[in-house]
């Protein structure tokens, strides 16, 4: 099991990744102001919250609800012909 101190290291540092994906200015990147936004209070702590749940996560506690979780996932899906048939070419 990891330690919390290790939990919240990685937490933050997922939140940091985040924060740069979303063009979050947080003052660490030294983007500047270039289509980057401030966050909320609000978002910061959802999303460090959301982050600190991950990194605390089990292998068990992902599930298989999730489509990366899946093993066997081959990313098809089936769809009939009639309803290949009916829809509207591109």
């Amino acid at each position: 099991m990891m330690h919390e101190s290790g939990a919240e290291a990685v937490a933050y540092a997922l939140f940091e990744r985040v924060c740069y994906a979303e063009r979050k200015d947080i003052g660490i990147f030294g983007t500047g102001s270039d289509g980057w936004e401030r966050p909320s209070r609000s978002w910061i702590f959802s999303t460090y919250g959301e982050c600190l749940k991950a990194a605390r996560a089990t292998a068990a506690d992902a599930g298989l609800a999730d489509l990366e979780a899946r093993p066997t996932y081959t990313g098809a899906r089936r769809v009939p012909r009639a309803a290949i048939m009916a829809s509207d070419p591109v």
